[in-house]
């Protein structure tokens, strides 16, 4: 095979794995959108925060954790 025709399908392959990649980043890119919109990121640090802290109660069934949420609205 002579040098240019080499080059010529290097090239092509090339762009092909160009237009690959840029299909993939875009598929990539819906997922890891947020459909609601970005959060606030002193929102994002308050929940990270409190999610490293412990547990302030502990349900064992789904009545105890009902009689707390209503509980809270009251």
């Amino acid at each position: 095979m002579s040098t240019q025709i080499m080059v010529k399908k290097l090239n092509r392959e090339v762009a092909d794995l160009r237009e690959d990649i840029a299909q993939i980043r875009e598929t990539l890119s819906r997922f890891l959108r947020d459909p609601e919109g970005e959060y606030r990121p002193e929102f994002v640090r308050k929940m990270l925060q409190r999610a490293k802290g412990k547990p302030t109660y502990r349900f064992t069934n789904r009545m105890a954790f009902l009689a707390h949420l209503h509980g809270r609205k009251r």
